[in-house]
Parts: structure tokens; C-alpha cells; sequence
């Protein structure tokens, strides 16, 4: 068995563990205390959840995987956080150690990354969550009302660091992505579809980039 089976066989093994350990604070409610909603009220809170989040689930493991591996896939939705700590904390690494995303190398490092990234966000979320709750009521609005920026400071940064690897790509992506957030603009389309269409449309470029480098070399 090679190493991709090997990971999906413990990533398999490890989501289940971790549906179940989901399920057993509410039926520890259920059977210690006798506190249970109506299937009618678990379905509509169900149905809520997948209205805003479907869409996510699955565009997200899709754009993100090539960045974060098979490994990094399942290790990141398991603890949370992909897109502002999971993902970046991959890439830098992978930046430090001059490796291929898309290769053996680099999917290591985004697994090694990620685990670590997870012992750090843990223990400073910890920290700062005791000191933040008693220094942040204290700070004045410019700098309260700047946290709104933190997550699409955060997507530039990724952004320029993938845009770096290829030009072309990179200001392709932008170019069909602004155009479509103004078409989209217009109507009533969801912001979780566009993202969708946002990420069809980059792989979409990706690939003529990538047909049109093929045939230039040949």
C-alpha cells in the first residue's frame, strides 16, 4: 500500500472517529437528562446550515487541495480554520523550504505544517482569548473597527504569493473574477455560488495558461 492509500485509509478512520465524537455530548443530553429536539427541528437546523454552508463544503476541499495535500485535506477539516491559519501556515511552509505544492515534498511539509500550525493556534487562541477579553474593551475604535480587514488582508497575501509562481494565471484569475463579481452584482446570485464560479473560472485559466505554454515550448 503506498503512502496517498495509507493516508486516505487513517484520514477515513479519523473523520468517523470524529462524526461520532461529535454525536456524544448531545446524546450524553439525551440519555443523562432526557433533553432532545424534534427530528422537525433538527431537520430545520440542518436545512439552514446546508442553505449557507453546502456550497463551501464542497468548492473549499476542491480549491484548496492542491496547496494543502490529501493528508493536509483531512487533517484541516477535522480541526477548522483552513482558510485563515490551516492554508497559509501551509504555503509559507512550503515557501520556506523552496518545494513544489504539487509534489511528494510539499505535501509533506503542508501535513507537517498544519499539525504544528494546530499546536500554536491552540495555545495562542488560549492565551489571547484570557488576555484579549480584558485589554480589547480598552483600545480605541480605529483599531477595534481595523479587525473587520484581518480576513481579506489575508486572502491578498495568499493571493500574491500563489500569483507570484505564475504571472499570467495569477492576473488572469483577478481579471475574470472582478469582471464577474461586477456581472454578478446585478443580480440575486448567491456570494457562496459566485465564489463557485470564481474558482471554475480560475481553473478554467489555469488551464489555457497552461495549453498555451504547452504549445509555445513545443
Amino acid at each position: 500500500m503506498d503512502y496517498k492509500q495509507r493516508i486516505i485509509r487513517s484520514g477515513q478512520i479519523a473523520l468517523i472517529m470524529c462524526i461520532i465524537a461529535n454525536f456524544i455530548p448531545g446524546i450524553y443530553l439525551w440519555v443523562a437528562h432526557g433533553i432532545m429536539p424534534s427530528l422537525q427541528d433538527i431537520l430545520q437546523i440542518w436545512l439552514l446550515a446546508a442553505g449557507a454552508y453546502a456550497v463551501s463544503w464542497i468548492v473549499q476541499p476542491i480549491a484548496y487541495f492542491g496547496a494543502i495535500g490529501t493528508a493536509g485535506t483531512y487533517l484541516s477539516w477535522v480541526v477548522g480554520s483552513v482558510v485563515d491559519i490551516r492554508l497559509p501556515a501551509a504555503l509559507m511552509a512550503q515557501k520556506m523550504a523552496d518545494v513544489d505544492p504539487n509534489s511528494e515534498e510539499g505535501e509533506c511539509i503542508s501535513t507537517m505544517a498544519i499539525a504544528v500550525s494546530v499546536f500554536v493556534s491552540v495555545g495562542m487562541i488560549t492565551l489571547f482569548t484570557i488576555i484579549g477579553v480584558q485589554i480589547i474593551p480598552y483600545f480605541p475604535p480605529f483599531i477595534t473597527g481595523s479587525f473587520d480587514y484581518i480576513l481579506p488582508a489575508l486572502f491578498g497575501a495568499v493571493y500574491i504569493n500563489l500569483a507570484k509562481k505564475n504571472m499570467r494565471m495569477g492576473i488572469g484569475t483577478l481579471a475574470v473574477a472582478i469582471v464577474l463579481l461586477i456581472a454578478m452584482s446585478f443580480t440575486s446570485v448567491p456570494g457562496a455560488l459566485v465564489n463557485l464560479l470564481v474558482v471554475i473560472l480560475g481553473m478554467v485559466v489555469a488551464r489555457v495558461v497552461y495549453v498555451s505554454d504547452r504549445k509555445k515550448a513545443s
